[in-house]
């Protein structure tokens, strides 16, 4: 297993619906697979949390993508709550991230991180703390890893992800990337050769395409749309003028060599993609994660992208492609792994592992 992965295993103690969550070993692209519910996007959830060290501004990301409340991470201009109520309503909705025990109701706290060593293990919790103005108790989110303790006051709305708060992670929810995502990411690769691998991605659907770019919508519009140079026509084509999955898959490149020695996580990562299609996005996964040095953390309900996965996986052994099913028994998450040789009969066979 190379050095540079971002984790070589997982464990995660009271992290939504996992109670305790073991995977003993890791590849550099994971894909997991399971039922509706069982926790697959939780998975991404709390990797996506021990990347940027339990930083509020994902904290109230994941939140809102599940639509479970906003805090003041999504209100720049929001002023400090005067209200006791309006603080306990940001608490209520950090509370949905902790696994809750009816006999433990209180112990606000989750763990995440390598199952070896200690000394990385992520610990998130929700405290409270006394405002010496008034001596009354004022939540807070206090997080803790190789020593460090950082606290968040939950009615401060001016936490910024800034250099030093994580790794290099990029989330692809089911939606995809949203405008902004799209445009900040997009600045970042273009005119460099990363820019070169997003325009082999879209010629996995359409082959006549020679170049892309962002430019200014017209008529007042804020914000840029994705535009593409297609050989034979003179002007440029909107991206999302050619399907839905070239606009998915245009996400997924960007995000993928963004993620430059880094982790990438998608949700539902076969949303919009025909399933002919499959097979060629992951081999470009594993042929740009594995030359870029990128942990890959993708989840699907599809079994045609299971079976593209296990294609790719072949070519790329060494550890590089894992399975995790996950599956609920007796209200407890249970994992099983399937290496690439495993993979082969679970293809093979059609072995039930959604």
């Amino acid at each position: 297993m190379p050095e540079a992965l971002f984790l070589k295993s997982l464990e995660i103690h009271r992290f939504r619906a996992f109670d305790h969550l073991s995977i003993e070993r890791l590849g550099r692209v994971n894909l997991i697979v399971g039922k509706n519910n069982v926790g697959k996007s939780s998975l991404l959830e709390a990797l996506w949390l021990y990347a940027y060290q339990g930083h509020p501004s994902i904290v109230w990301k994941i939140l809102e993508f599940r639509d479970e409340g906003r805090g003041p991470e999504s209100q720049p201009q929001l002023r400090p709550p005067e209200r006791d109520d309006v603080i306990e309503d940001y608490s209520e909705s950090v509370e949905r991230l902790f696994h809750h025990d009816m006999k433990e109701r209180q112990m606000f706290r989750t763990q995440i991180g390598p199952v070896r060593p200690a000394e990385k293990i992520l610990t998130i919790s929700l405290t409270n703390e006394i405002d010496h103005k008034t001596g009354e108790l004022r939540p807070l989110i206090r997080t803790q890893l190789n020593g460090r303790v950082e606290d968040y006051r939950l009615n401060i709305g001016t936490y910024r992800l800034r250099d030093g708060n994580g790794e290099n992670c990029v989330m692809v929810t089911a939606n995809g990337l949203d405008d902004r995502s799209v445009e900040k990411l997009w600045d970042s690769v273009a005119l460099t050769p990363l820019e070169d691998d997003v325009v082999n991605a879209l010629r996995l659907i359409a082959k006549n395409v020679e170049r892309i770019n962002l430019l200014a919508r017209r008529r007042g519009r804020s914000g840029r749309t994705p535009v593409v140079k297609v050989s034979g026509v003179s002007d440029p084509v909107p991206l999302r003028s050619l399907g839905e999955g070239m606009n998915r898959i245009f996400g997924l490149a960007l995000a993928l060599v963004s993620a430059k020695d880094g982790v990438l996580l998608i949700d539902e990562i076969e949303s919009g993609l025909h399933y002919s299609v499959q097979p060629d996005v992951w081999s470009l996964v594993f042929e740009v994660a594995h030359r870029l040095n990128i942990q890959v953390f993708a989840t699907t309900h599809s079994w045609d992208c299971l079976t593209a996965f296990q294609e790719a996986a072949k070519k790329y052994e060494q550890d590089e492609g894992v399975l995790i099913r996950l599956t609920q028994k007796e209200g407890q998450i249970i994992v099983d792994m399937f290496d690439e040789e495993d993979l082969e009969v679970v293809a093979r066979e059609g072995i039930e592992v959604r």
